[in-house]
Formats: C-alpha cells, sequence, structure tokens
C-alpha cells in the first residue's frame, strides 16, 4: 500500500474536516533495469559471434552501433 492511499484526516473542534493526500514519488527501476539487460544481451551476442564465426564480428559490431545510432 502506497502512502498516498492514507490521506491524513483531520478533524477541528468547529466540524470542519481537513483532509490531507501526502503523496510522495519514487523513481522507476524499469528503466534501468531494461537498459541492463539489453547490454547484457549484446553483450553474450558480440561473444557467441566472436567465439562462432570471428570473421563476421566486425560486420556484426557494425550492425549494432547501426542499429544503436538508428541510421
Amino acid at each position: 500500500m502506497k502512502k498516498a492511499d492514507n490521506p491524513v484526516v483531520i478533524v477541528n473542534g468547529n466540524n470542519d474536516v481537513e483532509v490531507k493526500v501526502i503523496v510522495t514519488e519514487t523513481p522507476s527501476k524499469t528503466p534501468a533495469a531494461v537498459v541492463i539487460a539489453i547490454a547484457a544481451i549484446v553483450v553474450v551476442a558480440v561473444l557467441a559471434v566472436s567465439l562462432c564465426c570471428p570473421e563476421l564480428l566486425a560486420d556484426f559490431v557494425r550492425w549494432i552501433v547501426s542499429v544503436a545510432v538508428g541510421s
């Protein structure tokens, strides 16, 4: 349960009700996890290509860079 799900209710002596909601945002860790996962996959792919067919390694790395740059 988030802290924002529990509003603070203050009841004053003159029958006024004041509701305060405290919202705290925490940074999302999902984008960082996705970037790390993609980087790990790329490293494994480069290692696999370098072991199985080293003559294609330069072309494979150029392809990865072109995909990353978007050209």
